[in-house]
């Protein structure tokens, strides 16, 4: 009787395997430099909800942390409970985006924790803007969630 062979072909998945590992190493690679770029140079972009094509707004920015509101451009901090008042620097700050509100829009830069303000901040935007009704400028508003490790430059 013959014997059969014991000896069976079994394939190595050697080079298979080598090809999935240096994939998923670049996709990682990708993955890891677009989030390392993401953190270090981050962009914003902010549309007013009326922009014209031919005139275009400027934005003024607004830093809303936890307890309160930096006023980026003039460099101001006003504290959370006067943030209502109306002659707060933060409502005198109101009043003079609404008088230029065909060139500045304010954009609220919403920093961790700081929902709280920021909601106290864009309720006084939208008493501004019910008080000028169909008469007055009303003013444009756009909003970004921050980062805690990104700041804003003043112009």
């Amino acid at each position: 009787m013959s014997k059969r062979s014991s000896q069976s072909f079994l394939p190595t998945l050697f080079p298979f395997l080598s090809i999935l590992t240096c994939t998923a190493g670049v996709l990682s690679f990708i993955i890891i430099s677009i989030g390392v770029v993401s953190i270090l140079a981050p962009s914003i972009i902010v549309k007013s909800k009326d922009m014209v094509v031919t005139k275009r707004k400027k934005p003024v920015y607004v830093e809303c942390h936890p307890d309160h509101l930096v006023l980026v451009q003039e460099q101001k901090k006003v504290d959370y409970y006067v943030i209502d008042d109306p002659e707060s620097e933060y409502g005198l700050f109101l009043k003079r985006v609404q008088q230029k509100a065909d060139s500045l829009y304010i954009v609220f830069a919403v920093y961790p924790d700081g929902e709280r303000t920021f909601r106290k901040a864009y309720s006084m935007v939208n008493n501004f803007n019910e008080r000028a009704g169909k008469k007055g400028p009303i003013i444009d508003v756009g909003y970004e969630p921050f980062n805690r490790s990104w700041h804003l430059k003043a112009e």
